[in-house]
């Protein structure tokens, strides 16, 4: 009797949170750094998200270890709805794997709540670069091996992976760079510090129409009409297509009358015209999936990478 009168007690002080809900400003975590495009998408989206919450989404920066800080952080958070944190994939899926020991959540911590953006991978040079083409950086690195310094944002992230995906098919060894988001890794390129930036077109394309950047590969399965002068890898005779996810989870637990407020907040901004304008001008290919789906792909794509992982481990080069 007594139980039966907590549980009803229970569900009345969530039905309760829930009617209040949100009663107070929400945090966004992202586990990047400022200035890159998961960062830009989130600030973004907090904006129109505001509108229908009807209390400021503050977006917090958590950046460190290729976004494990800033995860560790929301899947340890209060499960209460007045955290959100956006989720890189395939990054935030690896890691629970490929850092068993010492990572601080796993992916049963976290409820996906809806993926944005998927964002393919392009490997680009500076102008100033003597590689026209690539071909012509495969031939520096043929003749010198780890020659070539080309970033990425953590080791089992999307670019780490497509670089080593694309450095296997070719045959070579690149020296790999880690830094905390494409912003960083952007400013390193142009600054003369790497020799080639392994990251997301929405990063890149800017950079490659004014002419400061020269992409050398996109990694999808055809041309991006944002930079519909990159060849793919496949025309180039690389079996590499990659890219970066980016969506939205909470703390696991959350109250289910919490969840869908937000589930139909989400669902809101990605289709509000406005929202879907400003990613298009930014290169942000949206690829709206909700909910439980949202949760599947993830649990998928999860068990894919760590079959690939058990038989044939990647580690940094």
């Amino acid at each position: 009797m007594a139980l039966a009168a907590f549980g009803l007690a229970l569900g009345m002080s969530q039905s309760a949170l829930a009617e209040d809900y949100p009663s107070k400003p929400i945090q966004m975590i992202v586990a990047y750094g400022a200035g890159g495009s998961t960062d830009t998408m989130a600030r973004i989206f907090a904006k129109y998200a505001e509108e229908q919450l009807g209390q400021r989404v503050v977006v917090v920066n958590k950046p460190g270890a290729g976004g494990e800080l800033g995860w560790v952080y929301l899947a340890n958070s209060d499960p209460d709805g007045y955290t959100i944190g956006l989720i890189n994939s395939p990054s935030v899926e690896t890691h629970p794997f490929t850092r068993a020991e010492t990572v601080g959540y796993s992916m049963d911590d976290l409820q996906p709540l809806a993926n944005v953006v998927t964002d393919p991978g392009v490997l680009a040079v500076a102008a100033d670069s003597p590689w026209q083409t690539l071909d012509d950086l495969v031939e520096a690195v043929e003749a010198e091996p780890r020659s070539v310094t080309v970033s990425h944002e953590g080791v089992g992230g999307d670019d780490h992976l497509a670089a080593l995906n694309f450095a296997g098919d070719a045959g070579i060894e690149l020296n790999f760079v880690s830094f905390n988001g494409n912003a960083e890794a952007t400013a390193a390129l142009l600054g003369g510090h790497i020799d080639a930036f392994e990251g997301n077109m929405s990063e890149a394309a800017a950079h490659i129409n004014d002419g400061a950047v020269r992409g050398l590969a996109v990694w999808s399965n055809q041309r991006m009409e944002a930079i519909p002068d990159v060849p793919t890898g496949e025309e180039l005779g690389y079996d590499v297509v990659s890219s970066a996810s980016r969506g939205l989870a909470l703390p696991a637990g959350v109250p289910d009358e919490v969840y869908q407020r937000l589930l139909d907040v989400t669902q809101q901004v990605i289709e509000n015209p406005e929202f879907e304008a400003e990613l298009a001008r930014l290169n942000m290919p949206l690829e709206p999936i909700y909910g439980e789906e949202y949760a599947q792909s993830l649990k998928d794509s999860h068990d894919r990478l760590k079959a690939i992982w058990d038989q044939e481990p990647w580690i940094e080069q």
